[in-house]
């Protein structure tokens, strides 16, 4: 076999392992949701599996700084290992707790490691400069990070009744950490304009699972906007018997998500009208050249 096909068959192999990452640790996540949820007996179990949810989100943003294969597996080591320990002592610890966490642990290790082997040998030449661009756009990814979880991390410490703690919206914050990372780089890499040379041939399984990934992204990002409007609109009906912080939350909902969806449609009818008008326009000249 050519070594450059070889080089591409052990690539190929590593990202599968880093689909598969990141597809168990989604299911690690609602594992562990659900798990605490069914023992949060002191209303607090939620909140916490939230803050480590964040906290482990708020780490990863970093990975990208180090793109030499063994750092980026002894990164992921230390973040795995971490949130492992902050599930056992953290969180309560039962036996469905422990099954859960140690066996998605075992597995994100396994792949971890074959990912490694696979790329400690394959040259990149470009890992100084892709360095450097990741240290220009981590800036941008941390301020990004902050605001696309900011509100989120408000929802916690509403009343427990209130439709922002329950299953639906709690399983919609954990995709859009999941999904988000991703988005965010990509936000990163357009703001500071990092892409420019970018070889537009190289696609391989990792690009596609990045697209897919923003793709889910843009999905999720309105339905969890229109989500928030309606969520907080029913609450916002019976003012009485909410508290001070409640009130506030919602009503900075409802300017915030409400302020986006305005924008959103707005710019979606501006496309369809930008779009209708290339549409009519090809259809006169068809016609006029016709005559």
């Amino acid at each position: 076999m050519p070594k450059m096909d070889y080089l591409k068959s052990k690539k190929n192999i590593a990202d599968i392992m880093k689909i598969l990452i990141d597809i168990f640790n989604l299911a690690e996540l609602i594992g562990v949701y659900f798990i605490a949820r069914e023992g949060d007996i002191d209303e607090n179990e939620q909140q916490r599996f939230f803050f480590i949810l964040f906290s482990v989100g708020g780490a990863l943003v970093f990975k990208s700084l180090f793109v030499h294969p063994i750092l980026t597996f002894l990164f992921s080591m230390i973040v795995e290992s971490v949130e492992l320990i902050l599930y056992l002592t953290i969180l309560s610890t039962t036996t469905s707790l422990l099954v859960v966490v140690i066996f998605f642990f075992l597995l994100e290790i396994m792949f971890h490691l074959i990912s490694l082997i696979c790329l400690k040998d394959n040259g990149d030449k470009d890992r100084f400069t892709n360095c450097a661009e990741d240290c220009c756009t981590l800036p941008v990814r941390i301020v990004s990070y902050g605001l696309l979880f900011e509100t989120q991390i408000f929802f916690l410490f509403l009343d427990t009744s209130s439709p922002f703690r329950g299953t639906y919206y709690e399983m919609l914050m954990i995709l859009s950490t999941c999904f988000g990372l991703s988005a965010i780089k990509e936000v990163a890499r357009r703001c500071c304009s990092t892409d420019e040379n970018d070889d537009e041939d190289d696609i391989d399984l990792e690009v596609i699972w990045q697209g897919i990934l923003r793709l889910f992204i843009v999905i999720e990002a309105p339905i969890v906007m229109l989500t928030g409007v309606v969520y907080a609109s029913q609450s916002l009906t019976d003012r009485s018997s909410l508290k001070t912080y409640d009130f506030a939350i919602y009503i900075i909902t409802l300017i915030t998500y409400g302020s986006a969806l305005v924008a959103l449609v707005f710019s979606l009818l501006c496309s369809l009208y930008l779009c209708a008008g290339t549409l009519l326009q090809s259809t006169i000249d068809c016609f006029s050249r016709s005559k």
